[in-house]
């Protein structure tokens, strides 16, 4: 009776060792699973430079609590108190690592594609796109002009294009003198004065409306310029004009498509960047380089409470109203470089995470820069 207690307790504790043993192991390998990976995913998001505060804080927490449940498995399965409890625990450990496992995809697929797609998707341009087609023709072909030929501001110097082909006058073998004088019929009239086709001037007034609208530079003026070529079927024949049309259509619905995002912020998006006492050096960066596009000079914006006061006027004088009514063509050359100065070590997934305000207006900044030094370049193409 004895021996069979002794080795009935001896099988149970062997068990109970085995299930410790198979516990410990099965815990450890989750955690080191969920270790690993979290370092892989540290390690691609700052070699990808997309690393964002709140995930690597919520990865050093998952990693604390897997720590946890680890030591409290190890002193459960180590000791045989509570070895039940040590395997519920290993149970509860791995399904956590389940759990790690798909934050970290998510985080991962997350930031990845927030840096592919950028913060303007195209789905979310509300102005028509259009493409242009190039056709083979057997019709004679003009010789695109180059941009140091053509001058939009002057529209004196369009060169004109090749007409269509007229028949040639027939060549009339002298006949000797007669009595009679013949009158020329009405149908040899037309043949030999033949009159301008209406296909002619067509193409020249749509070609001078076009660039017309390049001049303007306005969304509608250049969307109705556009829709008259494709009309007409010119795209062919006005491919180096449609071409620089489409390019500037896109660029002015980019800036509007800014210009809106910055209108659209809540009152109290901006009154909370004006509650700032000593704000983070983002949002100063971010609204000194506004101001200084607006027309601001340093010493009007040289300290955050000058800054304050600007971000709390009302009415027509407010940044958001400003921000939309300012044409790139009206800031200055040296503010446009100034702003992008101060503005080159930051980017927009820095600056999202301190603001959504203020992400807008970072947007808005980067954008009317951008165009600035477009102009400037196309103005010396011209003089040159």
């Amino acid at each position: 009776m004895i021996d069979d207690m002794v080795t009935k307790a001896t099988t149970v504790a062997n068990y109970n060792r085995r299930l410790s043993m198979l516990t410990i192991f099965l815990a450890s390998v989750a955690f080191l699973i969920v270790t690993t990976a979290i370092a892989a995913f540290i390690y691609v998001s700052r070699k990808e430079k997309i690393l964002r505060k709140f995930h690597l804080i919520s990865v050093m927490i998952i990693i604390i609590i897997e720590l946890a449940f680890l030591i409290a498995i190890f002193i459960c399965c180590i000791t045989q108190i509570r070895s039940t409890l040590g395997s519920i625990l290993a149970i509860f450990l791995i399904l956590i690592s389940l759990f790690a496992l798909m934050i970290l995809i998510y985080f991962l697929l997350e930031d990845v594609i927030k840096d592919r797609i950028g913060p303007y998707p195209n789905n979310l341009n509300p102005y028509k796109s259009y493409e242009v087609h190039e056709t083979k023709s057997e019709s004679p072909i003009p010789v695109c002009a180059d941009e140091k030929a053509t001058t939009i501001a002057d529209g004196n110097e369009i060169k004109s294009f090749p007409r269509i082909p007229t028949p040639p006058t027939p060549i009339m073998t002298p006949q000797p003198p007669s009595e009679k004088i013949l009158t020329p019929s009405l149908s040899q009239d037309i043949f030999l004065f033949p009159q301008e086709s209406p296909f002619i001037v067509d193409f020249d007034k749509v070609r001078r409306d076009l660039l017309a609208a390049i001049e303007e530079r306005t969304i509608p003026a250049l969307e109705e310029a556009i829709q008259q070529v494709k009309d007409h079927n010119y795209l062919h024949r006005l491919k180096y004009e449609c071409e620089r049309a489409l390019e500037l259509l896109n660029r002015l619905m980019k800036i509007e498509h800014m210009k809106i995002r910055v209108l659209r912020l809540n009152q109290s998006t901006i009154a909370e960047l004006h509650s700032y006492t000593k704000p983070p050096d983002e949002v100063y960066t971010v609204m000194r380089a506004t101001f200084l596009l607006l027309g601001h000079t340093d010493k009007e914006i040289q300290d955050w409470t000058q800054i304050q006061n600007l971000l709390g006027r009302l009415g027509k004088d407010s940044v958001r109203r400003r921000c939309y009514e300012l044409s790139p063509l009206n800031i200055l050359v040296d503010k446009a470089h100034e702003a992008k100065d101060i503005l080159r070590n930051y980017d927009l997934i820095r600056v999202s995470e301190i603001s959504i305000g203020l992400a807008a207006f970072y947007s808005w900044a980067v954008t009317m820069i951008e165009e600035r030094e477009k102009l400037l370049e196309s103005q010396r193409k011209i003089e040159c």
